[in-house]
């Protein structure tokens, strides 16, 4: 099953403050909900385990991250590839910083996602139901927490 999903926050930071944060792996994993670890392969690959559950059915992911097309400080691409006790996932995201002012970013973001297998077959209404409250609770937080990080 496919969801796609866009925003487009505006944060209450220079477009460096953000750039940077979106590139520090550990403050975008704890803005994430449920992520249990992440583990740096190098600059662009990661190791993330995350839980995520739709009504009666919980699992734990186990996810490869890489990011790609990073043109700093204004936009990125990031793939993932994971895998759950009788499912799977791949989702792409990408992101795009427009500077509004000396103090003020707009972040583009889209993303896409396909999921297999036993999380699947919870039904479609409720699994795009939660992974959109997951993907646009996960921008609101970091914009939230980029704003606030500079005052």
């Amino acid at each position: 099953m496919r969801v796609e999903f866009s925003g487009a926050p505006e944060i209450a930071a220079p477009v460096e403050l953000v750039w940077e944060r979106l590139m520090d792996h550990k403050f975008v994993a704890s803005c994430a909900p449920a992520v249990e670890s992440v583990e740096a392969v190098d600059d662009t690959h990661f190791k993330v385990v995350s839980a995520f559950g739709v009504g009666s059915v919980k699992l734990q992911f186990a996810l490869n991250v890489e990011l790609s097309d990073i043109q700093p400080p204004r936009s990125a691409r990031m793939s993932v590839q994971g895998n759950a006790p009788g499912s799977a996932m791949h989702a792409e995201s990408t992101v795009e910083l427009e500077p509004l002012g000396p103090d003020r970013t707009r972040l583009k973001w889209t993303a896409s996602s396909d999921v297999h297998g036993r999380v699947a077959t919870v039904g479609a209404r409720l699994l795009k139901g939660a992974a959109k409250k997951i993907t646009e609770g996960f921008w609101k937080k970091f914009a939230r927490r980029v704003g606030t990080a500079r005052k």
